[in-house]
Order: C-alpha cells, then structure tokens, then sequence
C-alpha cells in the first residue's frame, strides 16, 4: 500500500473506533460492542505501526528516531497526486 492508501485504511478505523465509542457511551454494558471496540484498536495499533514503519512518525508524539523525522513527510494540507 502506498502513503495514501494507509492514512485512508487509518482513517476508516479511526471513524470504526470513534463510532463505537459513542455508541458505547449510551450501551455501556453491550458486549458485543465491546468487543468490536477492541478489535478496532487492535486494527488501529497495527495499522499505524505499518504506516510508521514505511513512511514515518504519524504524529510528533510518535517520533522515536534520533532525530526530528515528523517533519521530513508532507504536511497533511500538502497533497500527494
């Protein structure tokens, strides 16, 4: 998958993982819920360890190199096509 292609897969899990959370809050005891929120962090976990593992820091919270790498990518204004 290319840059584009992986911050539009973190996308959909992150408006997955957002969608059930709201839900959760007025069914806080559903199960089922539950466990779709889980499995969506899990996706969300790996999906940003793949994107940061190709392409870099996601956010400059994630910038663990020895040096300042959250800059080198394009800013998310700056389009790709």
């Amino acid at each position: 998958m290319n840059r584009v292609e992986q911050l539009r897969r973190l996308q959909m899990i992150d408006f997955a993982l957002q969608e059930a959370a709201l839900f959760l809050n007025s069914h806080p005891d559903d199960e089922n819920a539950l466990q779709y929120y889980k499995k969506f962090q899990q996706f969300r976990t790996q999906a940003a360890c793949d994107y940061q593992e190709c392409f870099g820091p996601l956010t400059n919270r994630d910038n663990n190199a020895n040096t300042w790498q959250y800059i080198d990518g394009p800013w998310p204004w700056e389009s790709e096509a």
